[in-house]
């Protein structure tokens, strides 16, 4: 179980540096998170590990525990902004949206699709604090029934360019969780979760600049947009141009993957996609490598860095995908 507490490590170092290093401090922590995940793509064994021994119940708390840390960090982040020089607000903006944008979105994902209703709380609670609450509705009932076809907003077309993809899926997203919500609640506006959750976003920012002024609203505006860029990644890069074909049911060749063991630990075992879209409900500890599943060329990590330079993506994955599709 403790090789999955990195995150919490990489959390804890955003305070640490920035109380020891000053301003520029949490920048640090941006290079420690792509050392660590680069490093692991580099040195660690592929495939699948044993399955793990502990009780289930174990791993499942793990993201529990770290919603809340995050959640914390961001509030703390909000706090010192509000009164930190141009440098610390943008190195803090830079570092907690980045730790929301993995880590805590990876747990807001795991939880949202688990069984438990205080674990979807959660989920939903990470969620508010990166702006983007509809993401579980638009997850679950689109892009899981969707992927791999032009009806999902989440799924990269081949040529794409991740900027131009950005702007789709961010709002084609909102357009399926309030389609979603309307055929609900049969058109009962109190039964829209979307109608809600944007009132319980402006009351919380109305909330925060109460407390901070409108430097700390900024902030956590901020912080929330870099965190769904970085969501955002993780979704463009797991898809590219893997097309299902009409009728055809999603397959492990529907989903980019990673088989780099200790890599995955720190994302959760977000790199077996494939098989959490066969098995959405299954905890992140048991998902498995599936050796047919096309592989990403230069893992998670290395592909959302390629991913920002749409030129050096295209030509490296449109081969990728020929050869996948072939």
């Amino acid at each position: 179980m403790l090789v999955y507490l990195g995150p919490v490590f990489v959390l804890a170092s955003v305070p640490a540096f920035y109380a020891t290093l000053g301003p520029a401090g949490p920048l640090l922590t941006i290079a420690l998170l792509l050392f660590f995940l680069i490093g692991a793509e580099a040195v660690s064994p592929r495939g699948t590990p044993p399955s793990p021994r502990p009780s289930p119940t174990i791993y499942r708390t793990l993201p529990v525990i770290y919603v809340p840390l995050q959640l914390l960090a961001i509030a703390w982040a909000t706090h010192e902004a509000a009164q930190a020089s141009w440098l610390g607000y943008v190195s803090l903006l830079l570092a907690i949206g980045v730790t929301t944008g993995v880590f805590g979105m990876l747990c807001a994902h795991e939880l949202v699709h688990g069984k438990s209703r205080a674990g979807r709380v959660w989920g939903a609670l990470m969620l508010t604090g990166m702006c983007y609450r509809h993401f579980r509705i638009a997850h679950l009932y689109g892009h899981h029934r969707y992927a791999g076809t032009s009806r999902d907003s989440a799924t990269a077309r081949l040529g794409e360019g991740y900027y131009a993809f950005l702007i789709r899926t961010v709002a084609g997203q909102f357009r399926e969780a309030w389609a979603h919500e309307r055929l609900r609640g049969k058109g009962r506006l109190l039964a829209n979760r979307v109608l809600g959750d944007i009132a319980l976003m402006v009351a919380l920012l109305a909330g925060i600049a109460a407390l901070w002024g409108w430097r700390g609203a900024l902030f956590f505006i901020g912080q929330s947009a870099v965190g769904v860029i970085v969501l955002e990644l993780f979704n463009y890069i797991a898809h590219y141009g893997l097309v299902r074909r009409p009728g055809e049911t999603f397959d492990d060749r529907h989903s980019w993957n990673s088989s780099n063991v200790l890599a995955n630990t720190l994302i959760f075992n977000m790199g077996r996609h494939s098989d959490h879209h066969r098995r959405p409900a299954a905890s992140y500890q048991e998902l498995s490598y599936k050796q047919r599943a096309p592989e990403l060329p230069a893992g998670y990590a290395g592909s959302i860095l390629m991913a920002l330079l749409p030129p050096l993506w295209k030509r490296v994955m449109d081969q990728a995908v020929q050869a996948a599709q072939a």
